[in-house]
């Protein structure tokens, strides 16, 4: 520039300051402004006619210094850049963005910086885009650098707005893959617009939005999908994180200009907010609401007795993660992490959804499994812990009935709070080295794999289906037996005329029954089955959770419905099991053929798989007995600590954590009764609000969502197959202990999920529907050793489905089709 010397000026502005170096910049941008640019403007004017554009169009004229956007310094704002011009107007928007080179503030910011050269500047010049919605999206996290999410502010019409920060932005969060792929748009908060800044004829001008329109999303799936894809491309290429300003109009999504982002450091670390999570497993054998004292138990089970086996076969556990979560008082288990756990073992995790019930992962973490040598040592490891919980798996479960009834109330009841406390402490250590979960879990993961690889290729597609059938009727699922011994009673009633008296009589009063059934055979085997069973729940993982036993009327109230209703005898239930089983077998042997190595293989598996089926629920049964040993010790210090006025009522106990128990017996001076009443309060109001069963983004899990069903359209619902059968019946929505009296026989159970709790019911029932659980879920193994045509992970069932309507269970191939009502 003839008579200006950059450099100069620039170093003696530098070497000023206050209002020197203002009136120096002011002469600066005053002396640029005067410059003669005609011979630019013939070069510039030829450029933008050959796009063959209209002479009323407008121009974007935009600054691109070469300190601008650098990766350590991004001058982000400090330039000018003039929107909507014509173009005879160019030329003086040229020279003002020159001058901005020459504010007090880019000087301020480059001495900052110390940079001590100059900055040149180009002048960008672009056609203006009639933007519908416009922004900034970030290639990472611009807050938490993750790089698998990629987050896109949108604002109606031009981006300017947002720019200055005068407008709230939409803000979208979009999951990609480690590819840039989108998978899904994991978080969506709309604003609230009443205006879009646009370009007319005329220049840049405000458009204000009626009432109706305000609150819709700017940008839809497949553009939030494309800008995403675009957004991580440019990254690519670019080597490094970016945030790219956009634009979409009636056609097409346009780019205006990339930035490094210098702020944020990227970080693929997994972080329990990177995670998916389910009520999965937990949901099935615990309460809508467990306790806070069982919510602090199950964090310290599941890393004493569940991640401490991972880590002894040299798992890698990503820091930071857990494997519970707590959201408005519902435990989740961090399904990514159990991902990752059976990836490195060499293992399916594509299986975990299938056989924990859930949905399926839909962002795949990258895991490097173990190497040979890592694998061989954990696979030898794994093979001695199975063989342990075969050896050792009898001896353990008695030894918990043996602890049930060494603390029974009656044996409890002279203990004082001193000495209580010893004994509720000791229950902890005492579990270790006796609980068989994981090796249990183990060996019928190991068969299950195998099955896996094997069946579909020698049974056909429709093996799942023979197998379910094959496993019922073994005899040994005590869980299941129960609903023999159901039966059973029900026999003993129709041949004892005092049982039959009783139950068929009107009105019938259950809580009598002792007195009416006196010295009766149905008593004696009645007080032998709560013997047996009477530990067990809805629930019942949950200390808090009432026991069979403190409520016989509810079994009762069963028998007497199978009484009344003629139901099947106990032999006749043997006698179909085992045919069907014989059946299945025969056909599995069948398809299978002359290959005998094969026949082999799975009758190896197939044994071996029932063995510890019997086995998981052998465990669960007695793990009920350590649990009731827990909560008649439990019970009998709520009721000393209320005689002490530190509790008001003696289920408060369960609203203690662990760690409040032993702060308030040390001698803590809190006030326990406030506390504990607040945390009744919280508990009320979780209890009103509705949290979803998935869980892929944590700070958006409790807003309102549409459930996603699983209806093929046609009055079709679909869901995993259990246990295999097909029935018609009336529907029959069981949600808690209180629907059990209003089940019929024949009629179809729909549950949130199998609980174990409910297989009292299974006798009564003709099918039953869940909308959570997998192949290997308590509930599962119960109703398909009774031969309970099931199907399980039929999202949505209890709102879709109703009391009395008729449908039709096909549990071969898991689905269930709404039959439409008789014509009147």
């Amino acid at each position: 520039m003839l008579g200006f010397r950059e450099d100069a000026e620039w170093h003696k502005a530098c070497r000023l300051s206050g209002n020197e170096r203002a009136s120096a910049l002011a002469d600066c941008r005053n002396r640029i402004r005067q410059v003669e640019t005609s011979h630019l403007a013939v070069q510039w004017l030829r450029a933008l006619q050959a796009l063959s554009l209209p002479p009323s169009e407008r121009w974007a004229v935009r600054s691109s210094a070469t300190n601008e956007d650098a990766t350590q310094t991004s001058f982000a704002g400090l330039y000018r850049t003039q929107l909507g011009v014509a173009l005879s107007e160019i030329d003086s928007a040229l020279k003002d963005l020159w001058a901005s080179l020459w504010e007090e503030r880019v000087v301020n910011y480059a001495a900052h910086q110390s940079l001590q050269t100059p900055p040149r500047m180009a002048v960008v010049i672009q056609p203006m885009v009639d933007a519908q919605s416009a922004g900034v999206a970030y290639s990472i996290h611009p807050v938490t650098g993750r790089s698998n999410q990629v987050t896109i502010n949108a604002v109606p019409g031009l981006a300017a707005s947002l720019v200055d920060g005068t407008v709230k932005p939409d803000q979208y969060v979009v999951e990609v893959t480690r590819e840039g792929k989108p998978i899904r748009v994991c978080k969506r908060i709309l604003a609230h617009h009443s205006q879009r800044l646009m370009v007319s004829k005329e220049g840049l001008c405000t458009e204000r939005f009626d009432d109706a329109t305000h609150i819709q999303s700017l940008l839809t799936d497949a553009q939030l999908f494309s800008l995403a894809q675009t957004t991580k491309h440019i990254e690519q290429a670019f080597g490094h994180p970016i945030d790219l300003e956009w634009a979409f109009d009636a056609r097409q999504l346009w780019l205006v200009q990339a930035r490094p982002i210098t702020t944020v450091r990227p970080s693929s670390n997994l972080t329990n907010d990177d995670c998916e999570w389910s009520r999965t497993n937990f949901k099935e054998t615990l309460p809508e609401l467990p306790s806070l004292l069982s919510l602090s138990f199950l964090e310290r089970f599941m890393d004493n007795h569940i991640l401490s086996h991972y880590r002894r076969l040299g798992c890698r556990i990503p820091d930071g993660l857990s494997s519970v979560r707590v959201l408005k008082g519902r435990p989740y288990l961090n399904v990514t992490l159990f991902h990752i756990l059976v990836a490195q073992l060499h293992g399916n995790p594509s299986l975990n959804a299938e056989q924990m019930g859930g949905e399926p992962l839909q962002t795949i973490p990258q895991v490097q499994p173990l190497n040979r040598a890592a694998f061989v040592r954990a696979c030898w490891m794994m093979w001695g812990e199975i063989r342990r919980v075969e050896r050792s798996g009898p001896r353990v479960f008695q030894e918990m009935k043996n602890l049930a009834a060494a603390y029974r109330r009656e044996h409890i009841l002279h203990l004082s709070v001193e000495e209580l406390m010893p004994e509720l402490d000791k229950l902890g250590p005492w579990l270790e080295g006796r609980d068989v979960t994981f090796g249990i879990v183990g060996g019928v993961g190991q068969c299950l794999q195998i099955f896996s690889q094997f069946l579909p290729r020698w049974l056909g597609s429709d093996w799942r289906s023979l197998l379910n059938a094959a496993l019922q009727g073994q005899g040994t699922i005590i869980s299941a037996q129960q609903i023999l011994r159901l039966a059973e009673l029900t026999d003993i009633a129709r041949d004892e005329p005092a049982a039959g008296t009783f139950f068929t009589s009107e009105p019938w009063i259950a809580s009598r029954f002792r007195e009416a059934l006196a010295d009766t055979t149905f008593l004696r085997t009645f007080d032998s089955y709560l013997e047996d069973y009477g530990h067990r729940a809805v629930g019942e993982s949950d200390v808090m959770s009432p026991r069979l036993a403190e409520n016989p009327e509810s079994i009762l109230a069963i028998v007497r419905i199978q009484l009344i209703s003629d139901s099947p005898s106990q032999k006749s239930i043997l006698l179909r099991q085992g045919s069907e089983r014989i059946a299945a077998l025969a056909q599995i042997k069948e398809r299978i053929g002359r290959r005998y190595h094969r026949w082999i293989i799975f009758m190896w598996c197939y044994r071996r798989l029932c063995r510890f089926f019997a086995l998981r629920e052998a465990n669960r049964h007695h793990l009920m007995h350590y649990s009731t040993a827990i909560r008649s010790l439990l019970i009998r210090l709520g009721e000393l600590l209320v005689e002490r006025s530190l509790l008001d009522q003696v289920d408060d106990v369960f609203f203690l954590t662990i760690n409040d128990r032993a702060d308030l017996l040390a001698g803590s001076t809190r006030d326990w009764k406030a506390v504990i009443k607040s945390r009744r309060t919280e508990r009320e109001r979780n209890g009103v609000v509705e949290v979803p069963d998935t869980i892929r983004d944590w700070e958006t899990a409790s807003e309102p969502s549409v459930t996603s069903d699983k209806s093929e359209g046609n009055g079709i619902l679909s869901g995993t197959p259990i246990s295999v059968g097909t029935v018609v019946g009336p529907v029959r929505v069981v949600r808690s202990v209180a629907d059990w009296s209003k089940v019929r026989p024949g009629e179809i159970l729909v549950v949130p999920v199998i609980d174990p709790g409910l297989a009292p019911l299974f006798g009564l029932a003709g099918g039953l529907i869940a909308e959570m659980g997998g192949t290997l879920s308590h509930g599962a193994i119960i109703a398909r050793e009774y031969g309970l045509p099931t199907i399980a992970n039929v999202e949505g069932a209890t709102a879709q489905l109703a009391d009395g309507q008729r449908i039709m269970v096909d549990a071969g191939s898991g689905t269930i089709c709404i039959e439409p009502p008789p014509r009147p």
